[in-house]
Protein backbone atom coordinates (compact mmCIF):
# COMPACT_ATOMS: atom_id res chain seq x y z
CA UNK A 1 0.00 0.00 0.00
CA UNK A 2 1.07 3.39 -0.95
CA UNK A 3 1.92 6.11 1.97
CA UNK A 4 -1.69 7.09 3.17
CA UNK A 5 -2.21 10.41 4.26
CA UNK A 6 -5.40 11.26 6.71
CA UNK A 7 -7.69 13.75 5.33
CA UNK A 8 -10.34 15.68 7.09
CA UNK A 9 -12.46 15.67 3.62
CA UNK A 10 -14.42 12.36 2.96
CA UNK A 11 -14.48 12.15 -0.82
CA UNK A 12 -17.38 10.28 -2.54
CA UNK A 13 -15.92 8.22 -5.68
CA UNK A 14 -18.09 7.92 -8.98
CA UNK A 15 -16.62 5.76 -11.72
CA UNK A 16 -18.29 4.63 -15.01
CA UNK A 17 -17.16 1.78 -16.74
CA UNK A 18 -18.20 0.22 -20.08
CA UNK A 19 -19.52 -3.82 -18.94
CA UNK A 20 -19.70 -2.15 -15.10
CA UNK A 21 -21.55 0.19 -15.10
CA UNK A 22 -21.60 2.95 -12.24
CA UNK A 23 -19.62 2.46 -9.19
CA UNK A 24 -20.25 4.33 -6.18
CA UNK A 25 -17.92 4.13 -2.61
CA UNK A 26 -16.26 5.58 0.00
CA UNK A 27 -12.82 5.37 1.32
CA UNK A 28 -12.30 5.66 5.31
CA UNK A 29 -10.87 9.27 6.50
CA UNK A 30 -8.20 7.85 8.46
CA UNK A 31 -7.37 4.49 6.78
CA UNK A 32 -7.18 2.71 3.43
CA UNK A 33 -10.46 1.35 3.49
CA UNK A 34 -13.43 1.35 1.01
CA UNK A 35 -16.16 1.66 4.28
CA UNK A 36 -19.39 1.80 1.08
CA UNK A 37 -19.50 0.86 -1.96
CA UNK A 38 -22.35 -0.30 -4.66
CA UNK A 39 -22.71 -0.59 -8.21
CA UNK A 40 -25.25 -0.45 -10.99
CA UNK A 41 -25.22 -1.27 -14.58
CA UNK A 42 -25.26 1.91 -17.25
CA UNK A 43 -25.52 1.64 -20.59
CA UNK A 44 -22.73 3.55 -22.61
CA UNK A 45 -21.91 4.68 -26.24
CA UNK A 46 -18.74 2.64 -27.52
CA UNK A 47 -19.46 4.28 -30.52
CA UNK A 48 -19.82 8.13 -29.92
CA UNK A 49 -17.99 7.64 -26.45
CA UNK A 50 -20.68 8.96 -24.20
CA UNK A 51 -23.41 7.47 -21.29
CA UNK A 52 -26.20 6.34 -23.13
CA UNK A 53 -29.18 8.19 -21.20
CA UNK A 54 -28.10 10.94 -18.90
CA UNK A 55 -31.74 10.64 -16.97
CA UNK A 56 -31.30 6.72 -16.20
CA UNK A 57 -27.43 7.89 -14.98
CA UNK A 58 -29.39 10.42 -12.71
CA UNK A 59 -31.67 7.85 -11.45
CA UNK A 60 -29.02 5.56 -10.77
CA UNK A 61 -26.65 8.28 -8.83
CA UNK A 62 -29.71 9.27 -6.57
CA UNK A 63 -30.51 5.34 -5.62
CA UNK A 64 -26.77 4.41 -5.06
CA UNK A 65 -26.30 6.95 -2.84
CA UNK A 66 -29.92 6.35 -0.87
CA UNK A 67 -28.78 2.89 -0.61
CA UNK A 68 -25.23 3.95 1.03
CA UNK A 69 -26.66 6.44 2.97
CA UNK A 70 -24.55 8.98 1.14
CA UNK A 71 -26.06 12.59 1.21
CA UNK A 72 -26.39 14.11 -2.22
CA UNK A 73 -24.70 16.88 -0.75
CA UNK A 74 -21.39 15.39 -0.54
CA UNK A 75 -18.38 16.16 -2.35
CA UNK A 76 -17.74 13.73 -5.79
CA UNK A 77 -14.79 12.73 -7.91
CA UNK A 78 -15.95 11.34 -11.18
CA UNK A 79 -13.92 9.19 -13.82
CA UNK A 80 -15.25 8.48 -17.33
CA UNK A 81 -14.32 6.41 -19.79
CA UNK A 82 -11.08 7.29 -21.75
CA UNK A 83 -11.90 9.34 -25.19
CA UNK A 84 -8.77 11.03 -26.42
CA UNK A 85 -5.28 10.34 -24.23
CA UNK A 86 -1.89 12.05 -26.03
CA UNK A 87 0.80 13.52 -25.85
CA UNK A 88 2.63 17.01 -27.61
CA UNK A 89 6.20 18.60 -27.44
CA UNK A 90 5.98 22.43 -26.71
CA UNK A 91 8.67 25.14 -26.55
CA UNK A 92 9.45 25.38 -23.07
CA UNK A 93 9.26 29.11 -23.06
CA UNK A 94 5.14 28.95 -24.19
CA UNK A 95 2.55 30.11 -21.59
CA UNK A 96 -0.45 27.85 -20.62
CA UNK A 97 -2.67 29.66 -23.11
CA UNK A 98 -0.70 28.74 -25.83
CA UNK A 99 -0.74 24.99 -24.53
CA UNK A 100 -3.93 25.29 -23.96
CA UNK A 101 -4.98 25.93 -28.07
CA UNK A 102 -1.79 24.01 -29.54
CA UNK A 103 -3.56 21.20 -27.65
CA UNK A 104 -7.18 22.44 -28.54
CA UNK A 105 -5.98 22.22 -31.98
CA UNK A 106 -4.10 18.74 -32.24
CA UNK A 107 -7.51 17.09 -30.15
CA UNK A 108 -10.02 18.24 -33.30
CA UNK A 109 -8.02 15.92 -35.14
CA UNK A 110 -9.89 13.39 -33.44
CA UNK A 111 -12.67 12.11 -35.30
CA UNK A 112 -14.34 11.92 -31.70
CA UNK A 113 -14.24 16.48 -31.84
CA UNK A 114 -15.30 16.81 -35.43
CA UNK A 115 -18.71 17.43 -34.27
CA UNK A 116 -18.39 18.16 -30.65
CA UNK A 117 -16.18 20.72 -29.05
CA UNK A 118 -13.12 19.20 -26.83
CA UNK A 119 -12.65 20.22 -23.74
CA UNK A 120 -9.13 19.10 -21.96
CA UNK A 121 -6.52 18.71 -19.30
CA UNK A 122 -2.98 18.32 -19.37
CA UNK A 123 0.06 18.37 -17.30
CA UNK A 124 4.16 18.31 -17.89
CA UNK A 125 5.76 15.01 -18.15
CA UNK A 126 9.40 16.32 -18.95
CA UNK A 127 10.44 19.40 -19.49
CA UNK A 128 14.07 19.62 -21.11
CA UNK A 129 15.74 23.32 -20.40
CA UNK A 130 19.22 22.92 -22.39
CA UNK A 131 16.83 21.41 -25.95
CA UNK A 132 14.30 23.99 -24.65
CA UNK A 133 11.62 21.61 -24.96
CA UNK A 134 8.53 20.52 -22.60
CA UNK A 135 6.21 16.84 -23.51
CA UNK A 136 2.71 17.07 -22.11
CA UNK A 137 0.00 14.71 -21.92
CA UNK A 138 -3.44 15.83 -22.21
CA UNK A 139 -6.83 14.13 -22.39
CA UNK A 140 -10.01 15.28 -24.10
CA UNK A 141 -13.49 15.00 -23.41
CA UNK A 142 -16.46 16.12 -25.26
CA UNK A 143 -17.53 19.49 -23.77
CA UNK A 144 -21.39 18.73 -23.98
CA UNK A 145 -20.39 15.18 -22.00
CA UNK A 146 -19.01 17.17 -19.28
CA UNK A 147 -21.73 20.28 -19.28
CA UNK A 148 -24.40 17.62 -18.95
CA UNK A 149 -22.93 15.51 -15.82
CA UNK A 150 -22.24 18.54 -14.31
CA UNK A 151 -25.23 20.09 -14.62
CA UNK A 152 -27.08 16.78 -13.10
CA UNK A 153 -24.37 16.64 -10.02
CA UNK A 154 -25.64 20.68 -9.32
CA UNK A 155 -29.29 19.80 -9.60
CA UNK A 156 -28.40 16.87 -7.17
CA UNK A 157 -26.75 19.78 -4.33
CA UNK A 158 -23.39 17.64 -5.19
CA UNK A 159 -19.96 19.74 -4.98
CA UNK A 160 -17.75 17.78 -7.96
CA UNK A 161 -14.34 18.17 -7.11
CA UNK A 162 -12.56 16.36 -10.23
CA UNK A 163 -13.88 15.27 -13.57
CA UNK A 164 -10.94 12.26 -15.28
CA UNK A 165 -10.23 10.00 -17.43
CA UNK A 166 -9.95 6.25 -15.99
CA UNK A 167 -6.92 5.44 -17.37
CA UNK A 168 -4.26 8.33 -15.36
CA UNK A 169 -7.23 7.53 -12.47
CA UNK A 170 -6.18 3.89 -13.08
CA UNK A 171 -2.72 4.25 -12.76
CA UNK A 172 -3.38 6.28 -9.80
CA UNK A 173 -5.06 3.35 -7.68
CA UNK A 174 -2.73 0.53 -8.72
CA UNK A 175 0.12 3.09 -7.11
CA UNK A 176 -2.19 3.81 -4.48
CA UNK A 177 -2.84 -0.15 -3.61
CA UNK A 178 0.82 -0.74 -4.74
CA UNK A 179 0.06 -3.42 -6.96
CA UNK A 180 3.79 -3.08 -8.70
CA UNK A 181 5.37 -3.33 -5.50
CA UNK A 182 7.24 0.42 -5.74
CA UNK A 183 9.02 1.64 -2.50
CA UNK A 184 8.68 5.74 -2.68
CA UNK A 185 11.26 7.29 -5.30
CA UNK A 186 11.30 3.98 -7.44
CA UNK A 187 11.69 4.66 -10.58
CA UNK A 188 11.54 1.34 -11.83
CA UNK A 189 10.34 0.79 -15.30
CA UNK A 190 7.09 -1.12 -15.76
CA UNK A 191 4.01 -1.84 -18.52
CA UNK A 192 0.38 -1.51 -17.82
CA UNK A 193 -1.59 -3.53 -20.25
CA UNK A 194 -5.49 -2.41 -19.92
CA UNK A 195 -7.73 -4.72 -21.71
CA UNK A 196 -11.38 -3.42 -22.58
CA UNK A 197 -14.21 -4.15 -24.36
CA UNK A 198 -13.45 -2.99 -27.36
CA UNK A 199 -9.26 -1.68 -27.78
CA UNK A 200 -6.50 -2.65 -25.46
CA UNK A 201 -3.90 -0.17 -24.29
CA UNK A 202 -0.16 -0.38 -23.42
CA UNK A 203 1.23 2.33 -20.94
CA UNK A 204 4.55 2.71 -20.38
CA UNK A 205 5.85 4.01 -16.88
CA UNK A 206 9.03 5.16 -14.85
CA UNK A 207 7.64 5.06 -11.33
CA UNK A 208 4.74 6.68 -11.37
CA UNK A 209 5.86 8.77 -14.20
CA UNK A 210 3.95 8.17 -17.83
CA UNK A 211 6.82 7.70 -20.79
CA UNK A 212 4.96 6.37 -23.36
CA UNK A 213 1.20 5.15 -24.12
CA UNK A 214 -0.44 3.51 -27.12
CA UNK A 215 -4.04 2.20 -27.88
CA UNK A 216 -5.10 0.10 -30.23
CA UNK A 217 -8.74 -0.55 -31.27
CA UNK A 218 -9.77 -4.44 -31.00
CA UNK A 219 -13.38 -5.56 -31.40
CA UNK A 220 -13.56 -7.92 -28.29
CA UNK A 221 -16.75 -9.68 -28.86
CA UNK A 222 -16.41 -10.25 -32.73
CA UNK A 223 -13.66 -13.25 -31.61
CA UNK A 224 -14.62 -16.29 -30.59
CA UNK A 225 -13.34 -17.13 -26.86
CA UNK A 226 -10.07 -18.37 -28.04
CA UNK A 227 -9.87 -15.94 -30.49
CA UNK A 228 -10.06 -13.29 -28.61
CA UNK A 229 -7.16 -14.54 -26.68
CA UNK A 230 -5.23 -14.97 -29.33
CA UNK A 231 -5.63 -11.45 -31.09
CA UNK A 232 -4.76 -9.89 -28.17
CA UNK A 233 -1.51 -11.78 -27.70
CA UNK A 234 -0.42 -11.55 -31.48
CA UNK A 235 -1.01 -7.53 -31.54
CA UNK A 236 0.59 -6.93 -27.98
CA UNK A 237 3.54 -8.90 -29.14
CA UNK A 238 4.32 -6.57 -31.97
CA UNK A 239 4.50 -3.78 -29.11
CA UNK A 240 5.50 -4.91 -26.55
CA UNK A 241 9.62 -4.80 -27.07
CA UNK A 242 9.15 -1.01 -27.76
CA UNK A 243 8.22 -0.99 -24.02
CA UNK A 244 10.75 -2.66 -22.16
CA UNK A 245 9.98 -2.71 -18.18
CA UNK A 246 10.99 -5.03 -15.37
CA UNK A 247 7.54 -5.94 -14.88
CA UNK A 248 3.97 -6.07 -16.97
CA UNK A 249 0.67 -5.40 -15.01
CA UNK A 250 -2.22 -6.90 -17.00
CA UNK A 251 -6.01 -5.61 -16.27
CA UNK A 252 -8.91 -6.65 -17.76
CA UNK A 253 -11.57 -4.91 -17.88
CA UNK A 254 -13.39 -6.90 -20.41
CA UNK A 255 -15.83 -9.21 -19.55
CA UNK A 256 -14.70 -12.24 -21.36
CA UNK A 257 -11.12 -11.64 -20.75
CA UNK A 258 -9.08 -13.50 -18.27
CA UNK A 259 -6.07 -11.94 -16.84
CA UNK A 260 -4.47 -14.79 -15.55
CA UNK A 261 -5.09 -16.79 -19.15
CA UNK A 262 -3.93 -13.91 -21.47
CA UNK A 263 -0.72 -14.07 -19.44
CA UNK A 264 -0.19 -17.82 -20.75
CA UNK A 265 -0.32 -16.41 -23.94
CA UNK A 266 2.03 -13.38 -23.53
CA UNK A 267 5.94 -13.84 -24.27
CA UNK A 268 7.53 -11.67 -21.59
CA UNK A 269 10.69 -12.17 -19.77
CA UNK A 270 9.77 -10.81 -16.73
CA UNK A 271 7.57 -10.30 -13.68
CA UNK A 272 3.81 -10.13 -15.04
CA UNK A 273 1.13 -9.38 -12.10
CA UNK A 274 -2.53 -9.74 -13.31
CA UNK A 275 -5.54 -8.84 -11.84
CA UNK A 276 -9.30 -8.59 -13.36
CA UNK A 277 -12.35 -6.33 -13.53
CA UNK A 278 -15.18 -8.61 -14.75
CA UNK A 279 -16.54 -12.12 -13.71
CA UNK A 280 -13.51 -13.88 -13.31
CA UNK A 281 -12.56 -11.64 -10.14
CA UNK A 282 -11.95 -13.00 -6.81
CA UNK A 283 -11.25 -10.48 -4.26
CA UNK A 284 -11.52 -6.70 -4.09
CA UNK A 285 -7.97 -5.32 -4.99
CA UNK A 286 -8.14 -3.06 -1.73
CA UNK A 287 -9.52 -3.53 1.68
CA UNK A 288 -13.47 -2.95 2.30
CA UNK A 289 -14.50 -3.26 5.36
CA UNK A 290 -17.36 -5.55 7.14
CA UNK A 291 -20.59 -3.64 5.91
CA UNK A 292 -19.33 -4.34 2.08
CA UNK A 293 -19.94 -7.41 0.27
CA UNK A 294 -17.50 -8.74 -1.07
CA UNK A 295 -18.76 -10.92 -3.56
CA UNK A 296 -20.14 -7.37 -5.10
CA UNK A 297 -16.76 -5.42 -4.47
CA UNK A 298 -14.38 -7.97 -5.97
CA UNK A 299 -14.85 -6.30 -9.47
CA UNK A 300 -13.98 -2.74 -8.43
CA UNK A 301 -12.00 -0.69 -10.92
CA UNK A 302 -8.59 0.76 -10.31
CA UNK A 303 -10.19 4.46 -11.77
CA UNK A 304 -12.59 4.54 -8.58
CA UNK A 305 -9.74 3.84 -6.16
CA UNK A 306 -7.94 6.22 -8.45
CA UNK A 307 -11.07 8.85 -7.89
CA UNK A 308 -10.73 8.01 -3.81
CA UNK A 309 -7.10 8.26 -3.44
CA UNK A 310 -6.79 11.91 -4.89
CA UNK A 311 -6.98 13.35 -1.08
CA UNK A 312 -4.83 10.87 0.10
CA UNK A 313 -1.43 10.96 -1.93
CA UNK A 314 1.53 12.24 -0.67
CA UNK A 315 2.17 13.46 -4.15
CA UNK A 316 0.38 14.27 -7.51
CA UNK A 317 0.58 11.16 -9.35
CA UNK A 318 -0.65 12.05 -13.49
CA UNK A 319 -3.07 14.88 -12.24
CA UNK A 320 -5.25 15.22 -14.92
CA UNK A 321 -8.31 16.54 -13.24
CA UNK A 322 -10.19 18.83 -15.53
CA UNK A 323 -11.02 20.95 -12.36
CA UNK A 324 -7.50 21.60 -11.91
CA UNK A 325 -5.86 22.54 -15.18
CA UNK A 326 -8.49 22.75 -18.80
CA UNK A 327 -8.26 23.67 -22.13
CA UNK A 328 -11.01 24.50 -23.77
CA UNK A 329 -13.28 26.30 -26.61
CA UNK A 330 -15.52 27.08 -23.57
CA UNK A 331 -14.78 27.44 -19.86
CA UNK A 332 -12.06 26.72 -17.70
CA UNK A 333 -12.06 25.84 -14.16
CA UNK A 334 -10.09 26.14 -11.08
CA UNK A 335 -10.13 24.80 -7.30
CA UNK A 336 -8.73 26.27 -4.44
CA UNK A 337 -9.13 25.27 -0.43
CA UNK A 338 -10.98 27.05 1.56
CA UNK A 339 -12.20 26.21 5.67
CA UNK A 340 -11.42 22.29 4.74
CA UNK A 341 -13.65 22.84 1.23
CA UNK A 342 -12.77 22.16 -1.85
CA UNK A 343 -14.08 25.37 -4.08
CA UNK A 344 -14.57 25.06 -7.86
CA UNK A 345 -14.52 28.74 -9.93
CA UNK A 346 -15.20 28.37 -13.30
CA UNK A 347 -14.96 31.18 -15.85
CA UNK A 348 -19.13 31.27 -15.93
CA UNK A 349 -18.52 31.34 -12.01
CA UNK A 350 -16.29 33.74 -12.17
CA UNK A 351 -17.84 36.27 -14.95
CA UNK A 352 -21.38 35.75 -12.69
CA UNK A 353 -19.67 36.77 -9.51
CA UNK A 354 -17.64 39.63 -11.12
CA UNK A 355 -20.99 41.47 -12.97
CA UNK A 356 -22.50 40.90 -9.45
CA UNK A 357 -19.76 42.80 -7.52
CA UNK A 358 -20.19 45.21 -10.36
CA UNK A 359 -23.97 45.26 -10.01
CA UNK A 360 -23.59 45.70 -6.34
CA UNK A 361 -21.07 48.94 -6.76
CA UNK A 362 -22.82 50.47 -9.39
CA UNK A 363 -26.11 50.33 -7.09
CA UNK A 364 -23.63 51.60 -4.43
CA UNK A 365 -22.68 54.52 -6.14
CA UNK A 366 -26.18 55.54 -7.84
CA UNK A 367 -27.57 55.42 -4.20
CA UNK A 368 -24.39 57.72 -3.05
CA UNK A 369 -24.96 59.93 -6.33
CA UNK A 370 -28.79 59.76 -5.81
CA UNK A 371 -28.40 61.31 -1.82
CA UNK A 372 -25.34 63.90 -3.56
CA UNK A 373 -27.66 65.13 -5.99
CA UNK A 374 -30.55 64.94 -3.39
CA UNK A 375 -28.96 67.19 -0.73
CA UNK A 376 -27.25 69.56 -3.65
CA UNK A 377 -30.88 69.78 -4.90
CA UNK A 378 -32.03 70.93 -1.41
CA UNK A 379 -29.15 73.11 -1.16
CA UNK A 380 -29.44 74.94 -4.04
CA UNK A 381 -33.00 75.54 -3.70
CA UNK A 382 -32.68 76.92 0.14
CA UNK A 383 -29.60 79.14 -1.37
CA UNK A 384 -32.51 80.35 -4.20
CA UNK A 385 -34.85 80.80 -1.37
CA UNK A 386 -32.06 83.10 0.64
CA UNK A 387 -31.30 84.78 -2.92
CA UNK A 388 -34.42 85.54 -3.76
CA UNK A 389 -35.02 87.60 -0.65
CA UNK A 390 -31.79 89.01 -0.54
CA UNK A 391 -33.02 90.50 -3.91
CA UNK A 392 -36.20 91.38 -2.76
CA UNK A 393 -34.54 93.42 0.31
CA UNK A 394 -32.11 94.95 -2.02
CA UNK A 395 -34.86 96.03 -4.24
CA UNK A 396 -36.49 97.16 -0.92
CA UNK A 397 -33.40 99.02 0.34
CA UNK A 398 -32.85 100.75 -3.30
CA UNK A 399 -36.04 101.88 -3.11
CA UNK A 400 -35.63 103.97 -0.27
CA UNK A 401 -32.21 104.81 -0.85
CA UNK A 402 -32.82 105.98 -3.91
CA UNK A 403 -30.68 106.54 -6.96
CA UNK A 404 -27.66 108.38 -4.66
CA UNK A 405 -27.84 105.46 -2.02
CA UNK A 406 -28.81 108.01 0.62
CA UNK A 407 -31.81 107.30 2.98
CA UNK A 408 -34.15 110.33 3.16
CA UNK A 409 -35.65 109.91 7.07
CA UNK A 410 -38.12 112.77 6.40
CA UNK A 411 -39.48 111.18 2.67
CA UNK A 412 -39.24 107.51 4.61
CA UNK A 413 -41.73 108.27 7.36
CA UNK A 414 -43.88 109.92 5.08
CA UNK A 415 -44.18 106.91 3.02
CA UNK A 416 -44.64 104.91 5.43
CA UNK A 417 -47.82 107.00 7.03
CA UNK A 418 -49.20 107.33 3.76
CA UNK A 419 -49.16 103.63 3.08
CA UNK A 420 -50.45 102.27 6.14
CA UNK A 421 -53.35 105.43 6.61
CA UNK A 422 -56.15 103.69 5.12
CA UNK A 423 -54.95 100.79 7.69
CA UNK A 424 -54.98 103.15 10.56
CA UNK A 425 -58.21 104.86 9.80
CA UNK A 426 -59.60 101.10 10.27
CA UNK A 427 -58.14 100.32 13.02
CA UNK A 428 -59.23 103.83 14.57
CA UNK A 429 -63.01 102.44 13.61
CA UNK A 430 -63.05 100.34 16.27
CA UNK A 431 -62.43 103.52 18.81
CA UNK A 432 -65.44 105.01 16.82
CA UNK A 433 -68.92 105.76 19.22
CA UNK A 434 -70.91 101.82 19.49
CA UNK A 435 -74.45 102.54 20.09
CA UNK A 436 -75.71 100.91 23.15
CA UNK A 437 -77.62 98.49 21.64
CA UNK A 438 -75.04 97.20 19.02
CA UNK A 439 -72.31 94.70 19.87
CA UNK A 440 -69.57 93.81 17.72
CA UNK A 441 -68.77 89.97 17.56
CA UNK A 442 -65.89 89.84 15.04
CA UNK A 443 -63.57 91.45 13.43
CA UNK A 444 -60.83 91.09 10.56
CA UNK A 445 -58.71 93.18 8.79
CA UNK A 446 -56.13 92.31 6.28
CA UNK A 447 -52.96 94.88 5.42
CA UNK A 448 -55.02 97.56 6.16
CA UNK A 449 -57.09 96.94 2.85
CA UNK A 450 -59.61 94.34 3.63
CA UNK A 451 -62.12 94.58 6.58
CA UNK A 452 -64.80 93.13 8.11
CA UNK A 453 -67.07 93.53 11.13
CA UNK A 454 -69.78 91.59 12.19
CA UNK A 455 -72.33 92.15 15.53
CA UNK A 456 -75.88 91.95 16.75
CA UNK A 457 -78.40 94.82 17.35
CA UNK A 458 -81.79 95.27 18.75
CA UNK A 459 -82.37 98.20 16.35
CA UNK A 460 -81.95 98.64 12.54
CA UNK A 461 -81.60 102.14 13.13
CA UNK A 462 -78.08 102.04 15.47
CA UNK A 463 -76.83 99.28 12.42
CA UNK A 464 -77.01 102.53 10.00
CA UNK A 465 -75.88 105.25 12.45
CA UNK A 466 -72.83 103.03 13.49
CA UNK A 467 -71.95 102.01 9.59
CA UNK A 468 -71.68 105.74 8.73
CA UNK A 469 -69.49 106.48 11.43
CA UNK A 470 -67.60 104.00 9.92
CA UNK A 471 -67.49 105.50 6.45
CA UNK A 472 -66.94 109.07 8.59
CA UNK A 473 -63.31 107.70 10.05
CA UNK A 474 -62.91 105.75 6.83
CA UNK A 475 -64.37 107.81 4.30
CA UNK A 476 -61.84 106.37 1.30
CA UNK A 477 -62.57 102.51 2.42
CA UNK A 478 -64.88 100.32 -0.10
CA UNK A 479 -66.95 99.45 2.86
CA UNK A 480 -70.97 98.66 2.66
CA UNK A 481 -73.42 97.32 4.81
CA UNK A 482 -73.69 93.60 3.41
CA UNK A 483 -75.86 91.78 5.81
CA UNK A 484 -78.69 92.23 7.59
CA UNK A 485 -80.62 89.55 9.18
CA UNK A 486 -83.07 89.11 11.62
CA UNK A 487 -82.37 86.55 14.05
CA UNK A 488 -83.57 83.50 14.96
CA UNK A 489 -81.75 81.77 17.97
CA UNK A 490 -79.59 83.53 20.37
CA UNK A 491 -77.11 82.11 22.65
CA UNK A 492 -77.69 78.52 21.20
CA UNK A 493 -81.97 79.19 22.31
CA UNK A 494 -84.29 79.26 19.79
CA UNK A 495 -85.92 82.74 19.16
CA UNK A 496 -89.53 82.94 18.60
CA UNK A 497 -89.84 85.79 16.43
CA UNK A 498 -93.73 85.76 17.21
CA UNK A 499 -93.16 85.58 20.95
CA UNK A 500 -95.38 88.78 22.59
CA UNK A 501 -93.04 88.59 26.01
CA UNK A 502 -89.85 89.62 23.43
CA UNK A 503 -91.04 92.96 22.66
CA UNK A 504 -88.01 93.41 19.70
CA UNK A 505 -86.34 91.84 17.32
CA UNK A 506 -82.29 91.34 17.02
CA UNK A 507 -80.85 91.50 14.11
CA UNK A 508 -77.61 90.20 12.89
CA UNK A 509 -75.19 92.74 10.21
CA UNK A 510 -72.03 92.62 8.74
CA UNK A 511 -70.33 95.80 7.49
CA UNK A 512 -67.34 94.41 4.81
CA UNK A 513 -65.68 94.66 1.74
CA UNK A 514 -64.09 90.92 1.41
CA UNK A 515 -65.30 87.97 2.20
CA UNK A 516 -64.56 87.46 5.95
CA UNK A 517 -62.73 83.92 7.15
CA UNK A 518 -65.89 83.07 8.89
CA UNK A 519 -68.30 84.04 6.05
CA UNK A 520 -66.64 82.14 4.11
CA UNK A 521 -66.53 78.71 6.44
CA UNK A 522 -69.95 79.58 7.33
CA UNK A 523 -71.10 78.74 4.07
CA UNK A 524 -68.78 76.04 2.77
CA UNK A 525 -70.77 74.71 6.14
CA UNK A 526 -74.42 75.67 3.99
CA UNK A 527 -73.25 74.07 1.15
CA UNK A 528 -72.38 71.04 2.44
CA UNK A 529 -75.65 70.78 4.48
CA UNK A 530 -77.48 71.14 1.09
CA UNK A 531 -75.79 68.67 -0.57
CA UNK A 532 -76.67 65.94 2.46
CA UNK A 533 -80.23 67.12 2.12
CA UNK A 534 -80.56 69.11 5.51
CA UNK A 535 -81.98 72.86 5.96
CA UNK A 536 -78.80 74.69 5.51
CA UNK A 537 -81.25 77.55 8.39
CA UNK A 538 -81.19 74.47 10.62
CA UNK A 539 -77.37 73.24 10.45
CA UNK A 540 -75.46 76.75 10.71
CA UNK A 541 -78.16 79.35 10.52
CA UNK A 542 -78.62 81.68 13.84
CA UNK A 543 -80.32 84.61 11.90
CA UNK A 544 -82.77 84.89 9.13
CA UNK A 545 -83.00 87.49 6.44
CA UNK A 546 -85.27 90.71 7.73
CA UNK A 547 -87.94 91.30 5.96
CA UNK A 548 -87.66 94.07 3.25
CA UNK A 549 -84.16 94.57 4.35
CA UNK A 550 -81.46 95.17 1.85
CA UNK A 551 -77.59 96.18 2.21
CA UNK A 552 -77.31 99.87 2.55
CA UNK A 553 -74.24 101.81 0.99
CA UNK A 554 -73.99 105.44 2.57
CA UNK A 555 -73.15 107.22 -0.72
CA UNK A 556 -76.35 105.78 -2.21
Amino acid sequence: MANFVSSNKQIVGVSITPNIGVEVALLDKKSPIVIKYAKRPLEYNLATREIQDYDAFKTIIIDLFKELDITLKSSVYITLPNVHLDFESLPLIIGDDAISNAILSKAEDSYIFKRVEPISAWTDLVTNSQADKRLVVYTSFQETVISQIRDIFSELGSEIIGIESSYPAIIRGLYFTNVVGLEKDDNTNWDLLLVNSNSYALFSMQGTRLIDYTEVPLAIKSFSYEEAYQAISASVSQILPNFPAKKLVILSQAEDICAEVLKTQITFDEEIITHDCNKYSKIPPIDISSSVIQSEAASMTYALIGALATQHLEEKVLDLNLFNKMSSSGEGYFSFEFLDKVIIVTQELARQALLAIAGILVLFFGILYGLFYLIETSLNNQANKYQTQVSSIQQEIEAITGSDGVVDIETLITKIIDTNKKAISFYDSIATDIPQSVWLQYYYNKNGEKLAIEGVSGNIADIYNYYKSLKIVSPQSSIKLNRLQILTEINGQDYDLAAPDLGSKYYDFEISNTKSPRSEFLEKNKKDAQQDGQNPAEQNGDAAPANNLVPVDINN
